[in-house]
């Protein structure tokens, strides 16, 4: 074999087998170049120096850090302010503090402590390389697609029977418009024929009981007998409106209280009227009975008889006895207002008789049966009772008869929107319940004689007013 020869620094690598013996050429490794105190391994990659720690790193470009080594796999890495990342297939960006992939260690992955030095492999000389642990697959990113336009909502059709309801309703709210328009129109006519009349100076009672749930008017009857006949308050009835309570009170005030008038010193009530006129009785009644009262109806002797006749007449059962009486006022004043003969419309004894205007107005005024003035406001609470009840049944013709012959006789303080208000509650108000009130209350007042200066005398009636204002406050102005 012939011989093998080394000159200087150069060998000759490449020597050629003479003899046919199997001869292994050994090579010795090349030199490892220090790196700061610490060798480094790499296989197939470009190594550049870090601070003074070894890097280990597999087919990827190494970028300097600032003292500590880091592992990568195939993904670029990113300058940290002191520690090492490991990362598959991100990149993030972390103050002071290593990142891993995945946090534990997988598999035959070493896990490395960013802040120790890392030991160098001991080199086998074998010529092979050193076990390589799996590669883990790497993470990708997920793939952004582009942003994707909502469907348009496809149009509903609408069914033959939507429309049809639609168009039901539609036509509905026309005529129902159309049914307010008309109803307003007449309501409006209709009042604009009162006598409206502005209210003159009143003197108001503070406290008197009110409340914003009660709409209250008094109905002032009166025994004259024209439009220019003042006369005196022959009934007064206080009619109030309750919302909560759905309820509909008449209280009927008697003519004998003995009160006291502003500026007339005490008398009966129904000398305020004859003294000062409709503002000087509901200033009477709201001293006296601290009720407070705005509004009134003003209705003479014709006009009542009107209404009546507007209903078609009331039923009433009469006994023998107001027959008679009934006859006797026929006779003696209400057949000559009328124009009437003086014995006509007689009544031909008692029992369940329908009565006329002009007869139902005789029956109201009476006196002189039962228990006098007593049971003569309870006759006219009863009139009125079923006025309200034939007026709820013929409504239509009612109101067409009354707007003609009844209503330009009607005086009132009330304006023209006032009015038109409580029509709009018309309907509803046909339907509440009556309640009839007596003041005062028995038990609450005592007869009693007294003189004038000259010596005549008259029949009054003593009132316990506390004990009737309180009455009226729990009727009147109850919550149920």
């Amino acid at each position: 074999m012939p011989d093998r020869t080394q000159n200087g620094n150069n060998r000759e690598r490449d020597l050629r087998n003479t003899d046919n013996e199997d001869t292994i050429a050994f090579t010795p490794p090349e030199p490892q170049q220090p790196y700061g105190g610490y060798p480094q391994q790499g296989y197939g990659q470009n190594q550049q120096q870090y601070g003074s720690y070894p890097q280990q790193g597999y087919g990827q470009n190494q970028q300097q850090y600032g003292g500590y080594p880091q592992q990568g796999y195939s993904q670029n890495q990113q300058q940290y302010s002191g520690y090492s990342q490991q990362g598959y297939g991100q990149e993030q960006q972390y103050g002071n503090y290593q990142q891993q992939g995945y946090n534990q260690p997988q598999g035959g992955y070493p896990q490395y402590d960013p802040r120790q030095p890392q030991q160098p492999r001991p080199y086998s000389g074998s010529g092979q390389r050193p076990p390589q642990p799996p590669r883990r697959p790497q993470r990708r990113r997920p793939q952004e697609l582009p942003p994707q336009r909502s469907p348009k909502p496809k149009k509903r059709r609408k069914s033959l029977i939507g429309k049809i309801i639609r168009r039901v309703l539609i036509s509905l709210l026309i005529l129902l418009l159309l049914l307010f328009g008309i109803y307003s129109c007449t309501s409006l006519s209709i009042i604009k024929k009162m006598d409206h009349v502005d209210t003159k100076s009143r003197t108001r009672t503070e406290g008197a009981l009110d409340a914003n749930y009660v709409r209250s008017f008094l109905v002032i009857g009166t025994d004259g007998r024209t439009e220019n006949d003042r006369g005196r308050s022959d009934s007064m009835i206080l009619v109030s409106l309750n919302k909560k309570s759905n309820k509909l009170f008449m209280t009927s005030f008697m003519r004998d209280c003995y009160v006291e008038i502003p500026g007339h010193g005490e008398d009966k009530l129904n000398a305020a009227y004859a003294y000062g006129g409709p503002e000087l009785l509901m200033d009477t009644i709201e001293k006296n009975f601290r009720v407070k009262i705005d509004d009134y109806i003003l209705i003479n002797f014709n006009t009542f008889a009107s209404i009546i006749d507007a209903a078609g007449g009331i039923d009433i059962e009469v006994s023998d006895d107001e027959a008679k009486a009934l006859n006797d006022i026929l006779i003696d004043e209400v057949n000559e207002l009328m124009g009437d003969e003086r014995e006509s419309d007689l009544l031909s004894g008692g029992g369940k008789k329908h009565l006329s205007g002009k007869q139902a107005l005789s029956y109201s005024r009476i006196r002189k049966v039962g228990n006098s003035d007593f049971e003569r406001t309870s006759r006219q609470r009863t009139v009125m009772n079923e006025l309200i009840k034939n007026a709820r049944s013929g409504s239509f013709s009612f109101l067409r008869k009354f707007t003609k012959s009844a209503l330009p006789s009607l005086v009132t303080n009330m304006s023209t929107g006032e009015m038109y208000k409580l029509s709009l509650r018309l309907p509803f108000l046909l339907r509440y319940d009556t309640e009839q009130i007596q003041i005062p209350a028995e038990g609450t007042y005592s007869g009693e004689n007294v003189y004038s200066e000259d010596g005549t005398y008259q029949s009054v009636l003593r009132v316990d007013f506390d004990a009737n204002h309180q009455l009226i406050d729990d009727k009147v102005f109850s919550k149920k």
